[in-house]
């Protein structure tokens, strides 16, 4: 998940660069509340992902370039934070089974949302891309392309996660909490490769 380290300096290679490494350090309080709701507790993993949240979230605030996936992810976990310490015991245990199909629709919803703006990756990517490329229609075309992809895939853990809850065993929460998202991350990653002809940019892997 190593970002390419290049800036870009030629139209062409502008126009390929969508995203950047950022992009995955921005989901990593997701990680962090996915591992945490699920193998200690919803309150403490809603609040170390806040607490992360935030602190990714600050540089783009303080500079005047917040990013809405950052954002969202303070308010997410903000209002995770709040149902697992003012509900009931046995609503938040509810809350705690299902958290995760809630959070990736979260993911999904801000992804989605982002399109009505700017593509939640060409945010990243405009922070490692010259200014004059920005308007690029090839850039702009990427990046809503790998939001949409990333939307998707976010969308389609959702029913996974959810499912797991509901059986809520070993076996179902390893597989669909853990294999099948990680299998659809993997594919989105590969499909933002640079090896892949039809979204081909270097940046995301």
């Amino acid at each position: 998940m190593s970002p390419s380290a290049a800036t870009s300096t030629s139209p062409a290679s502008a126009e390929s660069h969508a995203g950047g490494g950022s992009i995955f350090i921005a989901l990593v309080p997701w990680v962090v509340f996915t591992i945490l709701a699920q193998h200690v507790s919803l309150e403490l993993g809603s609040l170390v992902a806040l607490v992360a949240a935030a602190v990714i979230a600050l540089p783009g605030l303080r500079a005047g370039r917040p990013k809405l996936l950052e954002v969202g992810a303070v308010v997410t976990f903000a209002a995770f934070a709040v149902v697992s310490l003012i509900v009931a015991h046995h609503t938040g245990s509810d809350v705690a089974r299902y958290a995760r199909g809630i959070a990736a629709a979260a993911l999904a919803v801000i992804a989605f949302a982002s399109l009505l703006f700017v593509p939640f990756t060409e945010q990243y990517a405009r922070e490692r891309v010259d200014e004059q490329y920005w308007s690029s229609p090839r850039f702009k075309a990427i990046n809503r392309k790998l939001t949409v992809m990333w939307g998707a895939v976010f969308a389609a853990m959702v029913p996974f996660h959810i499912l797991a809850g509901a059986l809520n065993r070993p076996g179902t929460n390893i597989l669909f909490n853990w294999v099948v998202p990680v299998a659809l991350v993997l594919w989105a990653i590969k499909r933002s490769s640079p090896e892949d002809e039809d979204t081909a940019h270097p940046g995301l892997a």
